[in-house]
């Protein structure tokens, strides 16, 4: 009777652990497949961008993108336009792949836990639901935001809560630094409006101390005839787009 009731515990341990040893193998086999995606779409995604970007350096025939200073307002923008929608896009991966796997690995160990708390998950899931609203919000609006070339890092911006450049588009959040030097985090979702000071063109009111006796049409006539010669020059002819006036 011993060894018989030895020999039905060794066989239901070694069913146990063989049971075990087949989920350990699958968690390990969805980390590596995971791992593997992640990896895989992000040298898709930066391929991509360094591509574009590679594109339009060979456009306007330089070799670094500083270069692009000089260049038509379009090629800039493509560069940064596409850098931050790379850098959105490799954080959203990240975070559904993260996700994904968590759940494939609960599900693998123990496929009823989410039915046995079908439940306790239901109002766990409506209160992260409720709570993260904001979360999807900033994340939308960021996509949205930079999808529509509202803004690009190097940008400079005025966001509402805060006025700068821009450093950084991430996935909830914007990075904006201002004059002083201080880094604005700024929620995504908070954004209900964008000044872009970067964008298409802008406009240079100045405005010029002159003596109370002094001439006031020979005054305006010298700075006309300053503004067309620099709009003539080499170096200022690309950033004058009208006739000064």
């Amino acid at each position: 009777m011993t060894a018989v009731a030895i020999d039905g515990w060794t066989a239901f341990w070694a069913a146990v652990s063989h049971i075990y040893e087949m989920k350990f193998v699958q968690v390990i086999v969805i980390i590596v497949v995971a791992v593997a995606l992640r990896i895989a779409l992000r040298i898709v995604i930066d391929r991509v961008v360094s591509r574009i970007v590679t594109g339009v350096k060979e456009r306007q025939h330089v070799q670094d993108t500083r270069a692009l200073i000089t260049s038509p307002l379009s090629a800039v923008r493509v560069v940064q336009r596409t850098r931050t929608l790379g850098s959105v896009l490799n954080n959203i991966v990240a975070v559904v792949l993260v996700i994904v796997a968590g759940l494939s690995i609960i599900t693998t160990i123990n496929p009823t836990i989410l039915g046995s708390f079908a439940l306790i998950t239901a109002a766990l899931g409506a209160g992260l639901g409720f709570g993260a609203q904001n979360i999807v919000k900033d994340v939308l609006n960021g996509l949205f935001m930079v999808a529509e070339d509202q803004l690009g890092v190097g940008d400079v911006v005025d966001l509402g809560p805060a006025t700068g450049v821009v450093e950084a588009v991430g996935i909830r959040i914007t990075q904006i630094r201002d004059v002083n030097g201080t880094v604005w985090f700024v929620r995504n979702g908070e954004i209900i409006r964008v000044g872009n000071m970067s964008q298409g063109w802008s406009r240079v009111i100045l405005d010029l101390a002159v003596p109370s006796d002094a001439d006031a049409a020979a005054v305006q006539e010298r700075m006309l005839t300053i503004g067309t010669e620099m709009a003539a020059d080499p170096k200022w002819r690309s950033r004058i787009l009208e006739k000064p006036e």
